[in-house]
C-alpha cells in the first residue's frame, strides 16, 4: 500500500493506493503522514480511499486511529473520499460509520469544506 499526504490551504488530505488497506506496515506509515499534517496544523482531513479495493480489520483500526488522533487534535469528523460498497459495507457492519462523513471524490469533500468555513 502507498500512502501519501498533501496539505491544500488547511486541508490536508491522505491517499491510500493498493488493494487492500490494513497491512502490517500500512499502520506506521498512516500514523507518519497524519503526523505529518497535524504538524502542519491541518484543520480538515480528508482519506481518499478511491484507489483501496478492500479493508480489512488493521485498516478498519487504521481508519478509527486516524478519527481519534484528528478529534483528539480538536478536529471534528474525518471526511472519506471515494468508499466503495465493500468498505462502506465494513464500516456499517461494525457500526463505525458514524465517525466519518462520505463524499463521493475528493474534489466533493473539499467543495463541501469550504463552504462550510
Amino acid at each position: 500500500m502507498d500512502i501519501a499526504n498533501q496539505l491544500t490551504e488547511s486541508v490536508g488530505v491522505i491517499r491510500f493506493d493498493g488493494i487492500l488497506l490494513g497491512e502490517p506496515a500500512d499502520s506506521k506509515e498512516f500514523e507518519r503522514q497524519m503526523s505529518d499534517l497535524l504538524g502542519k496544523k491541518a484543520k480538515q482531513i480528508i482519506l481518499d480511499l478511491s484507489h483501496v479495493q478492500r479493508v480489512n480489520s488493521t485498516g478498519l483500526a487504521i481508519l478509527i486511529t486516524a478519527a481519534t488522533l484528528f478529534t483528539n487534535s480538536g478536529g471534528e469528523k474525518i471526511a472519506l473520499a471515494g468508499c466503495n460498497d465493500f468498505i462502506k459495507g465494513a464500516l456499517t457492519v461494525t457500526k463505525l460509520e458514524q465517525f466519518f462523513n462520505y463524499f463521493d471524490s475528493v474534489e466533493l469533500a473539499m467543495q463541501e469544506i469550504q463552504n462550510m468555513n
